[in-house]
């Protein structure tokens, strides 16, 4: 349940999770509510607390996702966009047939009308996620089969909050702004998910094997950014 907080009055959307845990942690999600994991006997006045006590670093991020939400892509000729962490500036050109290539640090758009443009850039970043996490995931995949695990099913979506998820039936999902991101970013979330179907939740083993299948997984998990 998602509650508004006051905080050196400044409105802020919270949400309150509590769980078998040892520590409390907090984090601004995509769409801009701050989720705060406790452990089970932690009251909401104390998370509530330890939202005090962290404000500076909450404002700072919650102000800088906000701007990058003001910041929204118009998507004409002259904007920048990303592919696989390279970024390309968009050239938007008039055409019979619809297509989207990369030249040179160019993204180059051929629409029959402008109003096209989104909708095409959108079919393209999916077809190049299926390609590209294609080509990643089946060797993460064999460095798990020691552990005689594999996912049930893996889809690809665009969600708001998570960059990847694992449920319980060993469905994994992948959140499909990864295609952005450089590929060791892509893959620190792919065997992130994929070390959860042998440690579901977040324990001292979970983060042992995570060290083991990718010894600078913490690097790249900082690279992971809004673009």
């Amino acid at each position: 349940m998602i509650k508004t907080i006051i905080i050196n009055d400044r409105e802020l959307r919270c949400e309150f999770i509590r769980a078998r845990r040892r520590s409390i942690t907090a984090r601004i999600r995509r769409d801009g509510v701050i989720e705060v994991k406790a452990p089970l006997m932690f009251r909401e006045s104390d998370m509530i607390s330890f939202l005090n006590q962290h404000k500076r670093w909450i404002f700072n991020h919650y102000d800088k996702i906000q701007n990058a939400d003001n910041q929204k892509k118009t998507f004409t000729s002259g904007e920048t966009h990303y592919y696989l962490g390279e970024k390309y500036v968009l050239q938007v050109v008039e055409s019979n047939k619809n297509s989207v290539e990369t030249d040179g640090n160019c993204l180059v758009v051929s629409v029959k009308s402008p109003e096209l443009v989104e909708s095409q850039m959108n079919k393209w970043y999916k077809n190049r996620a299926k390609v590209v996490f294609g080509e990643l995931i089946p060797p993460i995949t064999e460095k798990f089969n020691k552990y005689n695990v594999a996912p049930t099913k893996i889809s690809i979506r665009d969600m708001r909050s998570r960059w990847g998820s694992c449920s319980r039936k060993g469905r994994i999902s992948l959140n499909l702004q990864l295609i952005k991101l450089p590929e060791n970013c892509i893959r620190q979330v792919i065997i992130h998910e994929m070390c959860h179907l042998v440690y579901f939740n977040h324990q001292a083993a979970f983060y042992s094997l995570l060290e083991e299948m990718m010894p600078d997984w913490k690097y790249w998990k900082k690279q992971l950014k809004f673009l």
